[in-house]
């Protein structure tokens, strides 16, 4: 399905210094009543990526990840990227991971990368980028707490994938 063409929903990022909710616009298919499978990973939005099956019931909180769709998102946020860097981790990702480059916005970029390639697999292909660029990466939908930074204590949700 093309995600340009698809429903897009709002999903909850975060809250503004002033308690206002910001959301982002996500390209989904529908499942049921406040359910739906996400057609790209989200940019912003933290614990979800392509394929997840999400609830939206609360609008104003983090989604509910009803089922996993197998992914990682993996972020890169930098105020710009060499066309070049960008072309050669699309392909890498493509051909040796089975991934996609989902979105770009300027120099942010969102990957889903199926989790049974092994995080062994998927270290050395964004390594390589970071190494070309100088710009970090992130895994988007690992960590339990996603309201604390410092946190890091591991969803393990592909442990049974």
């Amino acid at each position: 399905m093309d995600c340009q063409h698809s429903p897009h929903i709002r999903v909850f990022v975060d809250r503004k210094k002033n308690g206002e909710p910001v959301f982002e616009s996500v390209p989904v298919r529908e499942v049921g009543e406040h359910t739906y499978e996400l057609l790209s990973s989200p940019g912003l939005a933290l614990n979800m990526a392509r394929g997840d099956i999400i609830c939206t019931a609360i609008p104003d909180q983090h989604v509910e990840v009803v089922r996993r769709g197998g992914n990682f998102c993996i972020h890169v946020y930098a105020n710009e990227l060499p066309q070049d860097a960008v072309d050669t981790l699309e392909s890498e990702v493509q051909t040796l991971l089975g991934g996609t480059l989902d979105g770009r916005y300027k120099g942010n970029l969102t990957l889903a990368v199926p989790a049974s390639n092994g995080f062994e697999a998927i270290r050395p292909v964004f390594d390589r980028f970071r190494e070309a660029t100088g710009v970090q990466w992130y895994y988007a939908n690992i960590y339990q707490n996603l309201d604390d930074d410092e946190d890091e204590t591991l969803l393990n949700w592909w442990v049974d994938n």
